[in-house]
């Protein structure tokens, strides 16, 4: 089945050279060169790859990539005429998979553009434990096939966990890839969230059997062996 990319450029040219391109790949394509036009598009259409311009017609890329990651894991390359260092920092940190400086190959594009395809392709496997079960690409958990509402920092520990199963993380693991490394050594923030967890996921939270406390380090995801103790 062909993957559909979502392309969000401002000029015509461009646009329509990213199009050509893409479709000679056998890539369906989707167009735009307003934010808030695609924004809107990618609510009912959900597509596998979005190539972003920083600069768009009512928006700032940048302010449309927040927008975006408050709501879907959908991978983004960004393809912009800004070369700072602080753009594309300021992107990467905002949620950006990967960064592309204008000019460009053609052939350079689409060696990234198939390598986050295939990350895309490695994370849509549906995780379970125990009676839980969690789909990356729709962005759902349920519990004995009965859906359960996380907030996006839960979801996105929960994801982190399931991720590494059976693998301790560190507090500040945790911290640094779910709230970013200005939030290391706040181990409380994660504290708080594992206890909802617990509550939402667990038979017994006061006696867990799959979100284990690791004393002093951090937490654990077991999947081989879970049994009830701490």
């Amino acid at each position: 089945m062909a993957e559909t990319i979502l392309v969000l450029e401002d000029d015509p040219a461009m646009q329509s050279f990213l199009t050509t391109l893409l479709k000679s790949q056998q890539h369906q394509v989707l167009s735009f060169s307003a934010g808030l036009e695609a924004l809107q598009c990618l609510v009912t259409q959900p597509v596998d790859l979005i190539l972003l311009d920083l600069g768009l017609t009512d928006m700032d890329g940048q302010d449309w990539l927040q927008q975006l990651r408050n709501w879907s894991e959908t991978p983004v390359i960004i393809i912009s005429a800004r070369h700072s260092e602080h753009d594309k920092v300021q992107a990467l940190d905002n949620g950006a998979n990967d960064y592309v400086t204008k000019p460009f190959s053609a052939a350079e594009l689409m060696a990234r553009v198939r390598a986050n395809l295939r990350k895309v392709s490695s994370n849509q496997q549906v995780f379970s434990f125990g009676d839980v079960q969690l789909d990356p690409v729709s962005r759902t958990v349920s519990r004995n096939t009965q859906p359960v509402h996380l907030t996006k920092t839960e979801y996105d520990i929960l994801l982190l966990l399931m991720r590494n199963a059976d693998k301790v993380l560190t507090h500040n693991q945790i911290l640094s890839q779910v709230w970013g490394k200005t939030y290391i050594d706040r181990p409380e923030y994660v504290r708080v969230h594992m206890a909802q967890l617990r509550q939402k996921l667990e038979a017994n939270p006061a006696a867990p059997s799959y979100l284990k406390t690791e004393p002093g380090v951090g937490y654990r995801l077991k999947v081989a062996n879970a049994g009830s103790s701490l």
